[in-house]
C-alpha cells in the first residue's frame, strides 16, 4: 500500500475519516516526501486542530477541516445531477421508505424488523405504501417485514447509490436507523425520521435536511410503534404531506 500511494504522486489528500486508521496511513507513507495532508494527524500540512472537533456534528467538523485548506462547502449540496427515474421500481403514488438495516457488527443500532412491519401495516391503512430499502445483505430483514406486511415492496439489493436521491424525492417519508442511506434521503429534501440508540449520538451524526428529525431510545427494543407512528405522522403534517382529512393519532 505504501508503494502504491507513493507511486501515485498525489499532491494532496483530504482525510475525511480522521480515524486512527487514516492517521496510520499518513505515518506509513513516510519517511520522506508526503503529499499535502488535510486532517487531524500531527505533521499534516493542513492540520485541523479545533478543540471542539470531537463535539461537533460531522458536517460542521468537516466544513471546518476543509475551510482550513481553503475549500468552502456550499450551505447545501447540489444534488440536481442525481436525476435518475424511479418508475422501474413500481412504487405507489404515496410511498414511505423503510430502512431497517445498519452496520452488521452493531445490531443495537437496529429497530426490530417486526416493528417496521407493524408500522408498514399502519401506514398502509392510511393509504401510504412502503418500500424496504437496503443492500442485498438486508434482504432477510425485508423478508421478515414482508412476512407481516406483504404489500411492502422489497428494494434490497436493487438500488445503486445514485438511486437514493431520486427515491428521496419520490417518497412522502423515510423512517430508518442510523445508517448511510438516511443521509442521502434527507439531503434530497424528504421528511426523514431517524431512530437512534445509545450506540450513536444524533448530536454528532443525525441526518441533516429540510425536514429531518430523530427519535432516541437507549435500547431500540424499548421504542414502541405508537411513538414512531406519531412522530412520523407529525413530520408528515409539518411537511404538509398528510392527505386531506387525515387525523393525527390522539395524544396518550
Amino acid at each position: 500500500m505504501r508503494a502504491r500511494i507513493r507511486a501515485a504522486g498525489f499532491a494532496r489528500v483530504y482525510d475525511l475519516q480522521t480515524s486512527d486508521r487514516s492517521d496510520w496511513i499518513f505515518r506509513m507513507i513516510g519517511p520522506g516526501p508526503r503529499p499535502e495532508w488535510v486532517g487531524r494527524v500531527a505533521g499534516a500540512s493542513h492540520r485541523h486542530d479545533d478543540p471542539r472537533r470531537d463535539v461537533l456534528h460531522t458536517q460542521e467538523r468537516l466544513a471546518g477541516q476543509l475551510a482550513s485548506a481553503g475549500v468552502v462547502p456550499q450551505a447545501a449540496p447540489d444534488l440536481s445531477w442525481m436525476d435518475g427515474g424511479v418508475a422501474r421500481f413500481g412504487l405507489p403514488a404515496r410511498v414511505a421508505l423503510l430502512v431497517p438495516g445498519a452496520s452488521p457488527h452493531r445490531p443495537a443500532k437496529r429497530w426490530p424488523a417486526e416493528r417496521f412491519a407493524a408500522l408498514a401495516r399502519r401506514l398502509a391503512a392510511r393509504g401510504i405504501g412502503c418500500a424496504v430499502l437496503g443492500a442485498a445483505a438486508d434482504a432477510p430483514l425485508a423478508a421478515r417485514i414482508r412476512a407481516e406486511a406483504p404489500d411492502a415492496i422489497d428494494l434490497c439489493g436493487r438500488t445503486a447509490l445514485a438511486d437514493l436521491v431520486p427515491l428521496g424525492r419520490a417518497c412522502v417519508l423515510a423512517i430508518g436507523n442510523d445508517t448511510g442511506p438516511m443521509h442521502w434521503i434527507a439531503a434530497a429534501g424528504a421528511p426523514v425520521l431517524a431512530l437512534f440508540s445509545e450506540e450513536s449520538d444524533p448530536a454528532l451524526c443525525a441526518p441533516r435536511g429540510r425536514a429531518a428529525r430523530f427519535l432516541r431510545q437507549p435500547d431500540l427494543a424499548g421504542l414502541g410503534v405508537d411513538e414512531v407512528e406519531a412522530a412520523a405522522l407529525g413530520l408528515l403534517d409539518a411537511a404538509g404531506r398528510l392527505s386531506p382529512g387525515e387525523a393525527l393519532p390522539a395524544s396518550p
